[in-house]
């Protein structure tokens, strides 16, 4: 906050440790958004939040990069000056801008109104506001300055150097603090535009002092200065912030929350710092907010507005309306694991920390696993802090945060503990784990990744309290690594070249797994291996490599053999995500003689890959270190049917696939109608009904679960997901080579950046900026001839659109029949609703710049200042009667969807031909028309040029052509010529004729405009 400062000190950060009690709290003010790490201005973001200036997405992010909407600028400032509240706002009867009422900007039009009447706002010109346009650093600050009570005229912000003196001015307020280096001409960013409204919120009011004084001549003169607004029998400055929030900042320790300190209420938190009144008294602040413990033991600033009525007066608690706790970042923290204390140090009163020297506080605690953070282990003297310290160096595998006071002494310890345990049982909200019990992960706060099964091993944190019951979990899933041992003593592992420490230097655990070992041995040297770790450090440790539990389908192999360099063996396998991948197989893969297409009862082995696998037949595999996969074939002659008629093979309802329950992750591989294989999660779909004719099935149970199953379908099931992309090519196509054959490498924008590799090395239909659609390869390869152009030519190759609305709620879009020109700007002629498919594709580009485009800003109208299409719909079949099953939308208004500067839906203006020359009396004439296009409402203006001395009276006569109407003003002349009407204009005989005769028509809209009829005859 501006006029108290805080000592500043440095922020060290040793190791990015992973800090597993992140996670378990609902995040507060500091750490709200999904986007966090992109906010710059973090601090200014999270206050004008809590004060609901400003707020985030549906999906939990803020979209820092995005801009701000001059409509949604005039909702900020109006709730901002009404403390956070929705203010009540009204509209005239005849609107102040006309771009505003009966717009998808018409929400916005009570705020702008008010803003209007303050004077914050005064339009763009040409009685419009642009409500869809976005706002510059200068505008923004024009309209806060006003806001904080400058006024506008006094001081310039009107003119032509208005921008000059907003400038001025709101430099030497601090608006522009923290952003010295934003162009304050460009568009605001979301995250620069709160950062500009917080430092107005802490700036000092302003009033206009008028003084009466006598001048050198004895005149009374009046003088009208400005001056910060006082207020109060002590005339206190106000900031705006205390004016209209009447907030209160309370700076102090964050101690915890309810989790951790029992006398805690529900959801309360607890910070120890002075009160408002008297500094120098230390008073602990409880009340209720949601923040993360990760700030545990920092300092914080706590917005908040003191109740008059109940409560403790001077600092926060429940009575109080808290706006928001921030991180004020002038505590030093030191994350790192016990593994970088050096524990013989032996220098009196100090730590080292990764080879940096930390003094000891006198007195001091720590705290593990966030159990008892009010006392933890304390230690009352610098030499019983330092060994305490020091003794938590005997382990290597916990994280650690230290927290310095003032002094730079540590004063507190957190210290996170992690261990690796088995899941034996997983039953709805319940996990079974080896070692800990039966843990309802729907309780306390627990949580645990998604598919957590039997057999894990995981990586589980133990928090808060002491007893299970009790305590808050964190369960992952361990990180695992394989690959081939090459040395190992007691302190490490190395692992196809890389050093892994063991954790605390002991036995690895045993118990996790079939195959676990507590020790290696010589004769485990180049042999494969899995190391399981916590924090990076190895715990236990596993012959072979992970266990085979991921499956795939055969599409292809070659007459390779096992453990062969002159025939490798390869197999082209489709993978569960969809992706295909030729693969060699490592020599450990199981193969068995085939004695039918897609089983093996025989079950002898052999080393020989086209012996073994046909395709359509389902494996289960591990990637191996070496990039190689190793493969079994898993389909048994007891789930394998070649003629298979089942009615209900799939039923969607039980889940069940020929009456077994399918795993929540199991794959079913099928082909089309042209046999290529594809994939789809067998949970999607609907029911599969083989009654209509026999089809060749396979399953893979595990557990009493089908986890994989193929179908020759010849076809696509019903439910499986469009796998047609929609984007724009972002870049010019780069000749590659893939598998030995050229290919042109694309990158396309469909919503992720999307690599093709198109074949050929040229490639001539498909070019940087175009908008395409394609259905998604496996392998990423295609031909010229998937690629559908989306340039709008017809509905098969999509519409491109200027977009009156667009409701997600309803999932509908109105866009303009046509455009016409009305007031100076491009509106609706005629519009059209249409249906948009559920699962339709929006994608956002950059036309202009033919890249991505802001998602932030989602569907907005068309610009009426250019009148461009700002997207373009795809419809289902290419038919325009269906549903919309893609929109493309342009967040660039500078260009229309498909990069033209050309306004939508404009006729052709057809050039004036030869003047007629009736009585051509001496002159020479010709003409020429403004413009070769134009919209209904637009005015097309043809200029007569002539030339010569009149040897007679003459007129020049103006006949409109088709499509349009003759404007009812009086044509415009220069010269000796004299206008009579719109039509006609007459010049004196034996006058000099140069000179021009201006017309004007107006399109209708209605078709191309014809050459109108210009004629030169007697008078």
């Amino acid at each position: 906050m501006r006029g108290k400062e805080f000592p500043q000190k440095k922020v060290l950060s040793l190791v990015l440790c992973v800090a597993v009690m992140l996670s378990v709290m609902v995040m507060g003010a500091g750490a709200a958004f999904s986007d966090q790490d992109k906010i710059e201005n973090t601090e200014a973001v999270n206050m004008c939040t809590a004060l609901n200036i400003i707020g985030g997405y549906p999906d939990g992010s803020y979209k820092p990069e995005g801009n701000i909407k001059r409509s949604e600028i005039t909702k900020m400032i109006c709730v901002a000056l009404n403390g956070g509240k929705e203010p009540n706002v009204s509209t005239n009867t005849t609107p102040t801008f006309s771009d505003v009422r009966g717009t998808n900007a018409a929400w916005a039009e009570g705020y702008i109104e008010s803003c209007v009447a303050q004077g914050i706002i005064s339009g763009v010109g040409g009685g419009r506001f642009s409500p869809n346009g976005n706002v510059t650093g200068t505008q923004l600050a024009k309209m806060l300055l006003v806001s904080l009570g400058y006024n506008a005229n006094t001081e310039g912000f009107v003119g032509n150097a208005w921008a000059t003196n907003v400038n001025v001015i709101a430099s030497q307020k601090g608006l522009y603090e923290g952003l010295e280096s934003m162009d304050t001409s460009a568009a605001l960013t979301r995250d620069n535009a709160a950062q500009m409204v917080w430092n107005a919120m802490n700036a000092y009011e302003v009033e206009y002092k008028t003084t009466i004084v006598t001048d050198e001549n004895g005149k009374l003169e009046t003088i009208v200065t400005v001056q910060d607004k006082v207020v109060g029998s002590n005339n206190d400055k106000i900031t705006l912030l205390e004016d209209k929030y009447e907030a209160k900042t309370f700076t102090g320790t964050f101690d915890g929350n309810d989790k951790t300190i029992s006398t805690l209420k529900d959801g309360q938190i607890q910070v120890e710092g002075m009160n408002n009144k008297t500094p120098s008294e230390s008073v602990t602040a409880k009340f209720t907010y949601d923040f993360d413990l990760k700030y545990i033991g920092e300092e914080v600033s706590v917005l908040y507005k003191d109740s008059t009525n109940s409560g403790t007066r001077y600092q926060p608690d429940d009575n109080d309306t808290i706006y928001g706790v921030v991180v004020t970042g002038n505590t030093s923290v030191v994350n790192a694991t016990v593994d970088d204390i050096d524990g013989d140090y032996n220098t009196a009163g100090k730590v080292s920390i990764s080879d940096t020297s930390y003094k000891v506080a006198k007195e001091g605690k720590i705290v593990t696993n966030l159990v008892n953070v009010d006392t933890g282990a304390p230690w009352a003297t610098q030499t019983a802090g330092v060994s305490d310290i020091e003794e938590l160096s005997k382990a290597n595998g916990d994280t650690v945060k230290f927290v310095l006071d003032d002094q730079n002494e540590i004063v507190s310890v957190y210290v996170t503990t992690t261990d690796l345990y088995k899941v034996t049982a997983v039953s709805g909200s319940k996990v079974s784990i080896s070692g800990i019990g039966t843990i309802d992960t729907a309780e306390n706060g627990t949580s645990v990744y998604d598919g957590v099964a039997k057999d894990d091993v995981v990586a589980v944190t133990k928090l808060y309290q002491d007893k299970p019951a009790d305590a808050t979990f964190v369960i992952e899933k361990a990180e695992a690594v394989s690959g081939t041992v090459t040395a190992y003593n007691a302190k490490t592992i190395t692992l196809e070249g890389t050093v892994y420490d063991v954790y605390n230097e002991a036995n690895y655990k045993s118990g996790l797994t079939d195959d676990a070992v507590t020790k290696l041995s010589s004769d485990d040297l180049d042999k494969e291996f899995t190391l399981y770790l916590v924090n990076g450090y190895v715990r236990a440790v596993q012959k072979g490599s992970e266990d085979m539990n991921n499956y795939a389908i055969v599409t292809d192999v070659n007459s390779g053999v096992l453990d062969s360099t002159f025939n490798e063996p390869k197999a082209e396998l489709l993978f569960a995500d969809g992706t295909k991948k030729t693969v060699v197989l490592h020599k450990d893969s199981t193969l068995y003689t085939t004695s039918s297409e897609h089983n093996d009862t025989a079950f002898t082995k052999t080393n020989k890959v086209d012996t073994a696998l046909e395709k359509g037949e389902i494996v289960k595999y591990a990637e191996m270190s070496n990039g190689q996969y190793k493969i079994e074939e898993a389909v048994k002659a007891e789930t394998y049917t070649a003629t298979d008629t089942a009615a209900n093979f799939y039923d969607k309802d039980t889940k069940a696939l020929k009456g077994i329950v399918t795993d929540g992750n199991c794959p079913l591989f099928y082909t089309t109608a042209d046999g290529e294989y594809k994939v789809a999660n067998i949970r999607t779909l609907d029911d599969i009904d083989l009654s209509s004719g026999g089809k060749q099935t396979a399953y893979v149970t595990n557990d009493g679960k089908v986890v994989a199953a193929f179908v020759a379908l010849a076809g696509k099931p019903s439910g499986a997901s469009d796998d047609t992309l929609y984007g724009i090519i972002t870049d010019d196509g780069q000749v590659t080579s893939k598998n030995g054959d050229p290919y042109t490498m694309f990158t396309v924008w469909t919503g992720e950046e999307t690599t093709v590799y198109v074949e050929g090395d040229t490639v001539s239909s498909l070019n940087k900026g175009a908008l395409v659609s394609f259905d998604k390869s496996a392998d990423d390869t295609y031909d010229q001839s998937d690629f559908t152009i989306l340039d709008g030519t017809n509905t098969a190759k999509g519409q491109a659109i200027a977009v009156s609305d667009y409701s997600e709620a309803d999932q509908t879009i109105t866009f303009a029949n046509a455009l016409k020109l009305e007031g100076g700007a491009y509106v609706e002629d005629g519009k059209t609703t249409k249906a948009i498919d559920e699962d339709a594709k929006i994608v956002y580009i950059d036309a202009d710049n033919q890249t991505k485009g802001d998602d932030g800003m989602g569907i907005t109208s068309f610009d009426g200042t250019t009148g461009y299409a700002n997207a373009l719909i795809v419809y289902e079949g290419g038919v325009a009667t269906n549903k919309i099953v893609a929109i493309i939308v342009n967040t660039n208004s500078d260009t229309n969807v498909l990069g033209k500067t050309d306004v939508m839906g404009t006729k052709t203006v057809t050039a004036p031909g030869s003047v007629t020359m009736t009585n051509a009396n001496g002159l020479t004439a010709s003409a020429v028309a403004d413009k070769q296009t134009a919209v209904k409402g637009e005015a097309i203006t043809y200029t007569v040029t002539f030339s010569g001395t009149t040897t007679a009276a003459t007129k020049v006569m103006f006949t409109a052509g088709s499509n349009s109407t003759v404007d009812t003003a009086k044509c415009v002349v220069t010269g000796n010529w004299v206008a009579q009407s719109a039509t006609q204009a007459n010049i004196a005989t034996t006058k000099d004729g140069t000179g021009t005769v201006t017309f004007k028509v107006i399109a209708n809209g209605s078709g191309s405009v014809g050459a109108p009829t210009i004629a030169v005859a007697n008078q």
